[in-house]
């Protein structure tokens, strides 16, 4: 991991000196965690990403772009070769985008996210885990936008996205059971009230008319 220090002309007391890291480093430095992954040499990568990219990467290429996080030359992935190198090793594409360690080589050096948006402070690494897993809403607005597109039968399902619609199916009936199961639990215990307040009524009842009698005689 590179080892240069964001620099301020005159930072504030409570600033800390961190190792900020752009999206893009942080793309080229998952791109070397995915080669050793593999065990592939640079030249093996090179050759694996050919068919995805249209072109061929020389392994200076694949080395350049892996030297990106040391910041000399960074090294802008777009979006069609994030989707190459996520077909070529088999992996998510949210594994590119998955944090580094949050501690650089320099002792006590943390290491950060850098944006425009972020100045002089750095953004959390944790930002980059609920990008990629999303929060509550975002999960529940990706699973609409899954299911939007499930409807429409698309004619062919790849089988990740197959175990995805079963994961789904087999939620929703787990959910209808567990519901079912809770109406049967609720209609015993309306059953059984339903049965106790008839039996107060009768013996109301009951008391009502020996009242009644009693005060005849």
């Amino acid at each position: 991991m590179g080892k240069e220090i964001s620099k301020n002309a005159a930072p504030e007391p409570e600033e800390l000196p961190y190792l900020g890291l752009t999206p893009n480093q942080v793309v080229a430095h998952n791109l070397t965690r995915a080669r050793e992954w593999k065990g592939w040499t640079q030249d093996e990568t090179a050759e694996a990403l050919e068919p995805y990219l249209g072109k061929r990467w020389s392994k200076a290429s694949v080395s350049q772009a892996e030297r990106s996080v040391a910041g000399r030359f960074i090294r802008n992935f777009d979006a069609d070769e994030i989707v190459a190198l996520a077909r070529a090793f088999g992996l998510p594409i949210g594994w590119f985008f998955m944090p580094p360690a949050p501690w650089s080589d320099q002792l006590g050096v943390p290491v950060k996210l850098s944006t425009p948006d972020a100045k002089r402070a750095g953004l959390a690494l944790a930002e980059l885990v609920d990008l990629v897993f999303g929060d509550e809403e975002g999960q529940a607005l990706l699973s609409l936008r899954l299911q939007e597109w499930l409807r429409q039968r698309p004619a062919q399902l790849s089988r990740a996205q197959e175990r995805i619609r079963d994961m789904v199916r087999a939620k929703v009936e787990a959910v209808a059971r567990e519901t079912l199961s809770e109406l049967s639990a609720w209609q015993t215990t309306l059953r059984t009230m339903a049965n106790h307040i008839e039996d107060l009524e009768v013996r109301s009842r009951r008391e009502l008319a020996g009242d009644l009698q009693l005060d005849d005689l």
